[in-house]
């Protein structure tokens, strides 16, 4: 056997600034430190199984841009009470508890809004909420593609809104929907075999109306987001009850895309699809991917066997935009040469193996480092421990790059990396120059 390298690559983002390469010693030293710059290809794909349940935010709207097509978001959740008063039916005792006597004045609902596309000028959003005929509860896990049913109307929404002022977004629901819901907490709490904290209220989901201009992630775990019910003494209207619902539980968001017309019409899902003009997109909201080749790589290692890999940066040049936000934080899934993709996970699989930080890696913890732009906002840089290597007694006659199961001792042959964000539900895009992903990998000629 001749003599070579294994080189594992879970590829790890981490955070650089232009001085700090993580390197100990100047290029040109007696120490022998030289760098390899690679341009690596790349290409789209299209990834459908996104799922938008671990998030702690739903998207309600409608968005649509030449790129990458219309999008109409639908978000859902559940409902719990939180605190407050609840009324009870009046006693039929001539002294009545007080909070018996409580009547429904009004249901306001209020959500929180943490990001919004587009984000220049002013746009027309409106939205309507429903109770859902099924209970979100009948399934383990939901995928953006999973459409509800909707059941009753009980409130709407629109608004122009300023995209960097408008951030809470509140209304009243409907007369008939609130006294119903009033009556049945109230039974609820004049009832001592039921408890309110575990009652199962009817799912919820925002609809989008067809005049809608834009995409909102609204947050249900901020503190101002949730349902109030305005109650008030019957004899007196000097004294006003809030009592607080939260949506908490199951919640998901259901994106219906449509790509006709737009730089992706006719894309299918995990083969690559190249645009006129070289560029790639990552758009997690479209589905949209980048997947980067790394074939490249092996005829170096092959020409160069007696090396030691001392540090790797990873700089990824795109095109600024007035609308989104530049997506910087995203793993690396790997695509074997059958075009499966497997390895990191946005739902962490029982192997760990999400893409780490270098120390992260060797401590079996998994938690996605962070890219970060450079001074002019024109570039992605990433650093830190891009190639795991170890060294083995006896070298493989076909060395390539692969990926080692941190379970076992299995070895998986790779041809391409593809990003992917670390939030499933991000409003954020970046739009990859042609030619605009470079790898330096800086290493040591040692003699073997």
């Amino acid at each position: 056997m001749k003599p070579g390298l294994m080189i594992l690559i879970p590829v790890f983002f981490g955070c650089q600034t232009g001085d700090d390469l993580g390197i100990q010693y100047d290029l040109g030293s007696d120490a022998n430190v030289n760098f390899q710059e690679f341009t690596l290809p790349a290409t789209s794909i299209y990834i459908d199984s996104l799922r938008t349940d671990s998030e702690t935010t739903v998207l309600v709207g409608n968005y649509s841009n030449t790129v990458t097509g219309a999008i109409s978001a639908e978000g859902y959740f559940n409902i719990f009470y939180e605190e407050g008063p609840l009324a009870r039916k009046r006693a039929t005792s001539s002294e009545p508890n007080p909070e018996d006597t409580l009547k429904l004045d009004s249901i306001v609902v209020m959500f929180e809004s943490n990001a919004i596309i587009p984000q220049s000028g002013s746009v027309f959003q409106e939205f309507s909420l429903y109770e859902l005929q099924d209970s979100l509860e009948n399934s383990a896990i939901y995928l953006s593609r999973l459409k509800q049913t909707t059941a009753t109307q009980i409130g709407s929404y629109s608004q122009i809104i300023d995209p960097l002022k408008d951030t809470l977004h509140s209304f009243k629901l409907n007369g008939v929907y609130a006294q119903t819901f009033f009556d049945q907490i109230s039974d609820i709490a004049g009832d001592s075999t039921k408890s309110i904290a575990t009652t199962t209220f009817k799912s919820l989901g925002l609809i989008p109306g067809g005049s809608s201009e834009s995409i909102l992630s609204l947050s249900l775990t901020s503190d101002t987001t949730r349902m109030i019910v305005y109650s008030s003494p019957i004899d007196n209207n000097d004294t006003t009850y809030l009592t607080f619902f939260q949506f908490n539980g199951k919640k998901y968001t259901y994106l219906d895309r449509d790509r006709s017309g737009s730089s992706f019409d006719g894309i299918v899902e995990f083969e690559d699809f190249d645009l006129p003009d070289g560029k790639t997109v990552m758009d997690p909201l479209a589905g949209i991917n980048t997947a980067i080749s790394i074939t490249s790589l092996e005829d170096f290692f092959d020409q160069n066997r007696n090396i030691l890999i001392n540090n790797a940066t990873l700089e990824f040049e795109f095109e600024s935009e007035v609308d989104r936000d530049t997506l910087a934080n995203f793993m690396s899934f790997f695509r074997k040469s059958d075009g499966s993709i497997f390895g990191p996970a946005i739902a962490s699989n029982p192997f760990g193996n999400i893409v780490m930080t270098d120390n992260g890696y060797l401590n079996n913890q998994s938690a996605p480092a962070i890219s970060i732009l450079s001074d002019d906002k024109s570039k992605l840089l990433s650093s830190s421990t891009l190639f795991y290597q170890i060294f083995y007694s006896e070298y493989l006659e076909n060395d390539s790059l692969v990926f080692q199961n941190p379970s076992g001792e299995n070895l998986i042959p790779i041809d391409d990396l593809v990003t992917i964000a670390t939030s499933g539900l991000n409003l954020q895009r970046s739009i990859f120059k042609q030619d605009g992903i470079k790898l330096r990998i800086y290493y040591t000629e040692v003699e073997r």
